[in-house]
């Protein structure tokens, strides 16, 4: 039986999400942190305890933590979908082996790609859906998106 390599895109839209609540998280507390700054550094010497002060510490450091998961998760994201792509890519080619493939993107149910075979035969925005096992399937295009 044929292998076909795993075409995860569920991967990338799970990452960039978790991505947009940790950067939500960072814009929250970041103005924060930095207003409770600002009023601890007009406070006389008395009032200026070491709990306040850790404590915007910590505010700054989940605000940086927070960004730092922002850019890691975005990174992550863009290298499954990268992978993804490819891995359609290859597995098209080891099914059917076009002459010519351009895989534009993906829309969530299948890839829109322009498609010439070795027979000469060419569609422009065929859909390219995953079957069991990762095995593609190449249908002509029947939505008008």
């Amino acid at each position: 039986m044929d292998e076909f390599l795993p075409v995860v895109f569920s991967r990338p839209l799970i990452a960039l999400a978790t991505s947009v609540i940790f950067l939500m998280i960072g814009l929250a507390l970041l103005p924060h942190a930095l207003m409770r700054r600002r009023y601890f550094s007009r406070l006389r010497d008395g009032e200026q305890t070491y709990s306040r002060r850790a404590s915007i510490r910590t505010e700054f450091l989940c605000a940086g933590i927070a960004g730092a998961m922002t850019v890691a998760l975005v990174a992550f994201g863009l290298a499954s979908y990268r992978t993804a792509m490819s891995n359609l890519e290859a597995n098209v080619h080891k099914e059917y082996s076009p002459t010519k493939l351009d895989i534009k993107y993906w829309n969530g149910s299948w890839a829109t790609a322009d498609i010439t075979f070795a027979d000469g035969t060419s569609i422009d925005g065929a859909q390219i859906s995953v079957q069991d096992a990762y095995r593609p399937f190449i249908a002509e295009n029947t939505t008008t998106d």
